[in-house]
């Protein structure tokens, strides 16, 4: 018997649950006390073969399952209670799959990314990046086939009895939607301009804690360059606040180094670092005071 409550009224379920419910709740319950960490995935447009080529990918990394989006949720509050994020169950909605992990959320995500499928554009897909039909020989014989070039502008030329494009021709940009002539042409080109991986819906971290999908697919390089950054202004207010730590100790040495030598040889003071340079300033000094004097008293060059 189970029950759950909603406002002030509790609902008390009296029929048992089915046999395959319970052996699903139980391999639930197992898998999140084991994981900390749950992403949710897209199932709808998502092929069998797709889903089963992230399953051998995530082998080792974490457990790809399917169960229905209420068993889920019996099962985290069955494992954490009342204090799972209510927002979870705005990530249910529609069919989805989850991975269950105990790997950094980003880094599973890189890894999806990273094998992603490039694919045949489909009519309704939307594009994330430009499409380019390439200039060269199509191998394609012509015919009707002309005018579905001609529709979407794209410049012909017959050549060797094969259709070839006269120059590189943009089709589409991000945003826009393929139509059914645009995927028909660039099937019939062999151009696959869309990548298809895993949809992350959002990471669930002891479900608690909630990471978008969007979230996920950070800028490593752009990240890279922001800590470079910030440890270059680290270390130079570190040396500007003669802070002596390993980092700094060997600039602040140096530093030091070179103002007590320009301090002994501005006030001439003579040691075995200054001398050297209190000499060669003296001679230059002398030297331009021979100048001013020579062009004052020309008989004094004699």
């Amino acid at each position: 018997m189970a029950s759950s409550s909603v406002g002030q009224q509790k609902y008390v379920r009296v029929k048992p649950y089915p046999e395959w419910k319970v052996k699903a709740l139980e391999e639930l319950e197992e898998l999140i006390k084991k994981h900390s960490v749950i992403l949710i995935f897209e199932l709808k447009g998502l092929s069998a073969s797709m889903l089963h080529q992230y399953r051998r990918v995530l082998r080792g990394h974490g457990v790809v399952k399917v169960f229905r989006n209420k068993l889920l949720l019996i099962a985290l509050r069955r494992v954490y209670g009342d204090s799972i994020n209510p927002d979870i169950e705005k990530y249910l909605s529609g069919e989805n799959g989850f991975i269950f992990t105990n790997e950094n959320p980003f880094d599973l995500y890189r890894i999806i990314v990273d094998n992603s499928v490039r694919r045949y554009a489909k009519p309704g897909d939307v594009l994330q990046t430009d499409i380019v039909v390439p200039a060269g020989n199509t191998g394609i014989n012509p015919g009707p086939v002309l005018s579905r070039f001609s529709k979407l502008k794209i410049p012909t030329q017959i050549r060797d009895g094969k259709i070839w494009v006269a120059r590189d021709t943009q089709v589409a940009k991000p945003g826009d939607t393929v139509t059914p002539e645009l995927a028909d042409l660039l099937r019939l080109i062999n151009v696959k301009p869309v990548y298809e991986s895993l949809r992350v819906k959002a990471a669930l971290l002891n479900a608690k804690y909630i990471i978008k999908g969007e979230e996920l697919a950070i800028d490593v390089k752009a990240y890279e360059d922001m800590f470079k950054q910030a440890a270059s202004w680290a270390l130079n207010l570190a040396v500007n606040s003669t802070l002596l730590i390993p980092e700094t100790i060997s600039i602040l040495i140096s530093r030091a180094v070179i103002e007590a030598r320009n301090l002994a040889v501005n006030a001439n003071i003579p040691t075995a670092e200054s001398i050297g340079l209190i000499l060669a300033k003296a001679q230059s000094q002398a030297n331009a005071l021979a100048a001013v004097l020579t062009n004052k008293a020309p008989e004094l060059s004699k």
